[in-house]
């Protein structure tokens, strides 16, 4: 088959179209089928018009120089050049990804044109509208009402919806009964994030070279590490506190003074870097955090593999709870072991003191007992770490879900 996926933003630096999408594409082109992504990167100039290819999938930037912006005349031009280049390649499918945004805006345009008669389907991966993100970021009033727009209108039209958390199943069954539309296991598929098939190959290279890439970032000490995005409204300021507790595992004393070699590497980007370094420094552990910006998705994993556990604190919001976390992916790929909140799809990725520590939503302390057990039992770190790294693969991994995928695009 022909697929034509249609992307939200850019590649980089946010991660679902490289997250999500391209592993997708790349376990439909090992199935025999032809897969183009076609994007809109408004957010990151420097790709537009380019063209690239990666494990078989075609990759193409729409032009976006000419418009400089998402917002009124550029933001329907990046639709339109979307929707012309689709309608050009003439696919036998089409899978829009996010409700919202450009990609959105060209699936709406494209179900009034003759694509609409090839097999469709949106993805829904992030709790988008109010009550989500919508009510998190700073936006334009007018911008809110066209998202908010976008999302409820692509959720009630789109043929099929794959979603990427239980939460996002069940929100999308809402706006499809409030519509009257088909709310069924069929026409709604549980498809949480899964690895790149190339990341077994790469994990492993890096694994053969743990102890000289320790010793290349200057590495002696225990490591933990966060990898991702910070957003405004984050909730690492719980490892923050983690950090700095004064009683943990029932003994009086931060934890940065019982396990003073403890080193905290972040690799982030994002509009919440800001604040997160006010509050690391106003808790008094500069010296103890590591700062790193975007690195190439292969440099990244080389830090993963070569740091000794990994974290990822939540808070219980309807964003969190809808969250199928790409970090939480890439963590258990490297076979870290790690200490997550136990939220959303957490709780199926991972399954708690065998493939990983999952504690209370929220809990500053209890997330600092977590961090303590896994750096003073290293042979029970050891085995969460392999238990999760199996799991992934066995449980999360594409190639044994494509099945479903190819159900989707053969539907009349």
């Amino acid at each position: 088959m022909n697929i034509v996926f249609l992307a939200p933003f850019a590649f980089s630096p946010k991660a679902t179209v490289s997250a999500r999408m391209l592993p997708i594409a790349t376990a439909l082109v090992r199935r025999g089928h032809r897969v183009t992504i076609l994007i809109p990167p408004y957010d990151n100039p420097a790709d537009s018009g380019q063209v690239w290819e990666h494990a078989g999938v075609r990759l193409e930037n729409v032009s976006s120089v000419a418009h400089g912006s998402t917002r009124g005349a550029g933001y329907v031009a990046l639709a339109k050049a979307l929707a012309s280049r689709a309608h050009a390649i003439k696919p036998d499918a089409l899978h829009v990804f996010k409700p919202i945004g450009v990609g959105a805006l060209a699936f709406w345009l494209l179900r009034r044109s003759e694509l609409a008669k090839q097999p469709t389907a949106l993805d829904n991966d992030d709790w988008e509208g109010h009550g989500g993100w919508l009510d998190v970021n700073p936006y334009p009033l007018a911008h809110k009402l066209v998202m908010a727009w976008q999302e409820r209108w692509c959720l009630q039209h789109a043929p099929i919806v794959t979603c990427a958390s239980h939460v996002l199943v069940d929100r999308t069954r809402l706006y499809r009964a409030a519509a009257r539309r088909a709310v069924d296991d069929k026409t709604i598929l549980l498809s949480p994030n899964g690895p790149d098939e190339a990341l077994r190959a790469q994990v492993t290279a890096a694994q053969a070279r743990r102890d000289s890439l320790r010793a290349q970032f200057g590495w002696q000490q225990p490591i933990a590490i966060y990898a991702g995005t910070v957003p405004l409204n984050h909730d690492l300021d719980m490892m923050v506190r983690a950090l700095t507790t004064t009683h943990l595992s029932g003994l009086v004393g931060p934890v940065t003074q019982r396990l003073p070699k403890v080193r905290w590497v972040i690799i982030a980007t994002g509009s919440g870097v800001e604040s997160l370094k006010r509050a690391i420094s106003q808790a008094g552990i500069g010296e103890s955090v590591e700062w790193h910006g975007f690195m190439p998705h292969t440099q990244l994993v080389e830090r993963l593999v070569a740091a000794d556990l990994a974290v990822y604190p939540y808070r219980d919001t309807n964003i969190n709870r809808a969250k199928c976390s790409g970090k939480v992916m890439d963590y258990m790929a490297c076979g870290l072991p790690m200490v997550v909140s136990d939220v959303g799809m957490n709780r199926d990725y991972l399954e708690h003191e065998r493939s990983g520590l999952l504690t209370p939503p929220g809990d500053a302390a209890a997330f600092a007992q977590g961090l303590q057990r896994l750096l003073a039992d290293q042979a029970f770190a050891t085995r969460l770490g392999r238990a999760a790294q199996q799991r992934i693969w066995d449980v999360f991994g594409w190639d044994q879900r494509m099945a479903r995928f190819e159900a989707i695009y053969h539907r009349p």
